[in-house]
């Protein structure tokens, strides 16, 4: 009798136990660097503590992961049930190769225009919605403090900035920093003058390939930036240096302004994050504020065999809640509305001037793709050190027809 009972026993347990140890299981492949290992960690085991469902993590660093993302995707092999990637064009490609899982009917039956409407469009493409976005990261203008306010304090227009850049150079200040050995810095000063005077839309329809960089308006971009170049408000030989080898002299108040992403941040010195204030790019017309605004997401592959597990990660993926606690950890701000943004002051900073934001651009080289990018980019450098617009706008507009096949 003692023995049936330990029988019966051992039983229940197992029985009780059985849901855990042979949960379902799908596989996350995640782009990230080792420190940020434990936020996606926390948020995994959360999914796994509500539904039952173990994630295994297919973890890579940067190059890593866009060469084996290319070989999950195009050749089909060893494909994860869930893909981290990089909204607008870089989404975009592989949308149009029709090798993503539609999400649309799960953001529309779960109503996630009403958090994520200002950052739809990235995840967009030809009325389908293929991903669900979980952090982004602003970009702004960062300064001194200390000095600034000795040279009329912020300015919110572009030409009392222009008259401010002025004044800093008449006191041996160089106004604006930036290091193009890169290239991609150069890229910001040209999305940001586009969407101040053009807005989104054209930006976007213009990094597509659509608009000829002969156009009036993307001339205006030029002759614009050109005003700062003519009038040497930018530090020389910008190709000579990355973007953080200045920040020493941006340290010492011998450069005033940097227009950079919010992960400059991690740069600063304790003694010194205290003077250091952020700006938005100043207003140029009389329209909406867009802004550049880098954004991560979940996708699912379409030959997933695990469908309604990776559209149950989606929905947690897109809670506030979790949206919180993943960008707490990793110093980013999530992109759903209700999210509760983090105590850092650049990252409180950051969440009000998106929120103000009537919607965001992805950046230069994610919202075109590689081809564009590689040609355009280095095109923008030079012209931070020539200030030819007129050489400029033909290679421009060269490139153009010979990435998109477009006259």
């Amino acid at each position: 009798m003692k023995s049936k009972c330990i029988i019966i026993g051992f039983l229940l347990s197992f029985s009780f136990f059985t849901p855990l140890l042979y949960a379902e299981e799908i596989q996350v492949s995640v782009m990230f660097e080792p420190k940020q290992r434990r936020a996606f960690s926390i948020v995994f085991q959360d999914f796994f503590n509500e539904t039952g469902i173990k994630i295994r993590t297919i973890p890579r660093t940067d190059a890593a992961y866009k060469r084996d993302l290319s070989v999950w995707l195009l050749e089909g092999k060893q494909t994860p049930d869930v893909l981290y990637w990089q909204a607008s064009q870089r989404l975009f490609f592989y949308a149009k190769k029709g090798v993503l899982h539609p999400i649309t009917q799960l953001w529309n039956e779960n109503n996630f225009d009403q958090y994520f409407s200002h950052v739809k469009s990235g995840v967009t493409y030809n009325d389908e919605v293929y991903a669900v976005p979980t952090s982004y990261y602003h970009w702004g203008i960062f300064y001194k403090k200390s000095l600034i306010e000795r040279f009329g304090g912020v300015q919110h227009t572009w030409e009392s900035f222009i008259d401010q850049c002025k004044q800093l150079k008449d006191a041996g200040v160089t106004p604006i920093g930036i290091g193009t050995k890169e290239g991609w810095p150069a890229a910001a000063w040209f999305d940001y003058i586009d969407l101040r005077t053009n807005g989104l839309e054209f930006h976007q329809q213009l990094l597509a390939g659509s608009i000829s960089f002969h156009d009036q308006r993307v001339q205006n971009i030029l002759v614009e930036w050109k005003r700062l170049i003519d009038q040497g408000f930018f530090n020389e030989n910008s190709k000579k240096y990355t973007w953080h080898a200045l920040l020493p002299e941006f340290y010492r108040n011998r450069i005033a302004f940097f227009l950079i992403g919010n992960f400059a941040t991690s740069k600063w010195p304790q003694l010194i994050v205290e003077d250091i204030g952020f700006m938005p790019f100043p207003k140029m017309k009389d329209i909406p504020l867009y802004e550049d605004a880098p954004m991560d997401v979940f996708m699912i592959p379409k030959n997933t065999k695990k469908l309604k597990e990776a559209e149950m990660f989606l929905k947690f993926m897109a809670r506030a809640d979790v949206q919180s606690q993943l960008n707490k950890e990793l110093g980013f701000l999530p992109p759903n509305k209700d999210g509760v943004v983090g105590e850092d002051p650049f990252i409180q900073a950051g969440a009000k001037l998106l929120q103000k934001a009537k919607g965001v651009s992805q950046f230069f080289d994610r919202d075109t793709i590689p081809e564009f990018d590689k040609k355009a980019v280095p095109i923008l450098a030079e012209f931070l050190n020539s200030g030819d617009l007129e050489n400029a706008s033909n290679r421009l507009e060269k490139a153009r027809i010979e990435v998109f096949g477009v006259e």
